[in-house]
């Protein structure tokens, strides 16, 4: 049978529980099989305003609304308990747009008769250029009315969402062209518009997939600037960028998708930062693609590099700080500068590959804060020197020496190398992993693709892609559309940053609305426990899943007393870890842990002056300069934290709060 899911399903479907979710793909999966099923109990609406509508029986709370198109079939447009559901019919109506063509859906607004006074509205414009915008013909009175910023967002909240992003643009001054009208049937399941909001369901498999998690709506709907990222063609590196929300991973795992489709057999990479944001990829591609093709490979960077040593070059045994940390302040003691900022400076040459004098003396150091002459290099890297032959001595290398010993042997066409790479979160990658990145893919178009957020910055240093090498002048495209935050969490995140770079955020639009976000000041963290323990517990009798509810902390610690303190009251809790699995209950773990998952509530506990930022690493910083840069990452955190809320968002403190809360209200 022909039919197709909207958006709205989606969304519904996502509001319940996951055994009611469970029952409700039962049904669909039924439905679609054979809708004349005794056990769907199907009947049409007949005493509503828009006529289409049925109703299909899940069970005796469940319905499962759909609307019957004489050239698409059954939509599956809402799902939820009887009395929601049928409230959600009264107020909702599916109609072909007179104008653009495009089936739409989209919420009822009552029809004004009497107009009281003159009005200036917000939107004046004429009703045929709002009918070309996809503007429904009953919103015209209603929008010619409007005279307020908040009255114009809770009137267009109803409407589908590439009309809201039409008419916020027309309200910000923007020029807008209206969409190319759709003439048929077939050009409705391809238009961009249409498959931002409908699913065409070909066969039971591609319902399964698309069912599999609701509330990942991306793998289904790409805005059209999403879908110009997914399917352009580049002559050479590209990257997209965005906030938090924006769907910047949707647009990774689509690209590597079409790249798989273009380049049918070449060997391609998907790659991250870490292993579990990698699992995350790879699960992504196994519900888009249903089977991951054998060439492409899914595999976060320091797994591959590894593997590609260990293949290659033989096993080698990798040394952390901890092993090097005693021999540099050892070298320290007869230099001029202290031991925190030798450790620096090590870090800084080992990341830049500047394992001789001649690359090390001539190398910019824009930015490092302390200034050397050229006596002060030689005696630095003569120390520097002596380290690398001890750690070779004991078949040691640091990550940073292993990327760039697989890099010259990449550039030396010693190792195999990939036809195209996509990098998701590239802006936690630093110039060992880039330079190496560019190094194991081919020269040619669609070669490198980069997707990062320079606000969620939180382990490197801003870098110049100039200096790599990466030239992406022409090839970068900006998403400012947020589909996953509510506006006012959005706007709660965009005050922890800096002003040019909350500027540049505040461009983007977010159409979800929901609770004002709380942020609380606690006498102590025992009152700030108690607190935070209610929150779960009010969301868990709310109906919403132990799994979709995240409590962040700045350090490993608070996280584990969290855990302690859930557990106490009978609630279920798991750590987040870069491990693969994880087992059911509220998520639970350092803000590092959670980077790229997202909650429909979180909670951030401890937003205490002495952790955001972190006092312990302020104080070892050897310079200004580098105390700044930790600054900033906090702040960045912060902002990471706030931002992974889809819904609701609490926020604890006790004592003094973050300097990066100036400006925001507290209860």
């Amino acid at each position: 049978m022909n039919a197709a899911i909207a958006d709205s399903f989606y969304k519904s479907l996502a509001e319940l529980t996951r055994e009611e979710q469970d029952r409700v793909r039962e049904t669909v999966f039924l439905f679609l099989e054979n809708p004349k099923h005794p056990s769907l109990n199907m009947h049409r609406l007949e005493r509503v305003k828009t006529k289409g509508f049925w109703s299909l029986y899940v069970n005796k709370d469940l319905r499962i609304i759909a609307y019957q198109h004489p050239e698409v079939g059954y939509i599956l447009a809402y799902t939820g308990h009887h009395d929601d559901a049928y409230r959600w019919v009264e107020t909702h109506q599916v109609e072909v747009h007179p104008k653009t063509g495009i089936l739409q859906v989209f919420r009822v607004v009552e029809e004004i008769k009497v107009v009281p006074r003159e009005v200036r509205p917000l939107l004046p414009y004429s009703e045929d250029y709002l009918l070309e915008l996809g503007v429904p013909p009953s919103y015209l009175k209603p929008l010619s009315l409007v005279e307020h910023e908040e009255e114009l967002l809770e009137l267009i909240s109803g409407l589908p969402q590439d009309v809201q992003e039409r008419l916020l643009d027309l309200y910000t001054g923007k020029k807008v062209v209206p969409p190319p009208k759709v003439r048929t049937i077939e050009e409705l399941a391809k238009h961009p518009l249409s498959r931002q909001h409908l699913q065409f369901i070909q066969n039971l498999d591609e319902l399964r997939r698309a069912l599999a998690y609701p509330w990942e709506r991306w793998m289904v709907f790409l805005h059209p600037s999403q879908r110009e990222a997914v399917e352009r063609s580049f002559r050479g590196p590209a990257r997209v960028t965005g906030p938090a929300g924006t769907g910047k991973t949707v647009v990774a795992l689509h690209r590597a998708a079409k790249l798989a489709e273009r380049y049918p057999g070449e060997p391609l990479l998907l790659t991250t930062f870490n292993r579990f944001l990698a699992a995350r990829l790879r699960a992504g591609l196994r519900l888009l693609l249903g089977e991951v093709p054998e060439s492409l490979t899914v595999e976060n960077v320091h797994s591959l590099a590894t593997r590609l040593h260990n293949q290659h070059l033989g096993p080698v045994g990798i040394a952390t700080e901890e092993t090097y940390l005693p021999w540099l302040q050892e070298a320290a003691e007869n230099l001029n500068h202290g031991p925190e900022f030798v450790v620096s400076e090590f870090a800084f040459v080992d990341t830049w590959g500047l394992y001789t004098w001649d690359l090390y003396r001539s190398f910019p150091r824009s930015g490092r804060g302390v200034p050397l002459t050229a006596r002060e290099r030689r005696q630095l890297f003569d120390v520097f020197q002596r380290v690398w032959e001890q750690l070779e001595g004991k078949g040691l290398l640091t990550f940073n020496g292993l990327l760039h010993r697989l890099r010259a042997k990449a550039e030396a066409g010693e190792l195999p190398r990939f036809r195209a790479a996509v990098v998701d979160e590239a802006q936690d990658l630093g110039p060992a992993e880039l330079l190496f990145l560019r190094a194991l893919v081919e020269e040619g178009p669609d070669n490198l693709f980069f997707a990062l957020d320079p606000a969620q910055r939180i382990y490197r240093p801003p870098l110049s892609w100039q200096a790599m090498g990466l030239e992406v002048r022409g090839r970068s495209i900006r998403l400012k559309v947020n589909y996953r935050t509510t506006r006012e969490i959005a706007q709660t995140a965009e005050r922890l940053l800096p002003p040019e770079v909350e500027e540049e955020v505040r461009e983007v639009l977010s159409l979800l609305q929901g609770p004002k976000p709380s942020i609380r000041n606690f006498s102590s963290q025992e009152a700030c426990t108690k607190d935070l323990v209610a929150w779960v517990r009010s969301h868990l009798d709310f109906g919403v899943s132990p799994e979709e509810i995240g409590v962040l902390t700045r350090i490993w610690s608070l996280a584990q007393h969290v855990q302690e303190a859930l557990k106490a009251q009978g609630i279920p809790s798991t750590l987040l870890s870069d491990g693969e699995e994880q087992n059911e209950g509220v998520r639970v773990g350092t803000v590092h842990s959670a980077k790229g998952l997202e909650f429909r509530a979180v909670a951030v506990f401890g937003a205490n002056r002495n952790l955001f930022p972190l006092d312990s690493l302020l104080k070892r910083a050897s310079s200004e300069q580098d105390r700044e840069e930790l600054r900033e990452k906090d702040r960045n955190l912060l902002y990471v934290a706030f931002s992974r809320a889809r819904e609701t968002l609490w926020v604890g403190y006790w004592g003094e709060p973050s300097p990066f809360l100036s400006g925001h209200e507290t209860a």
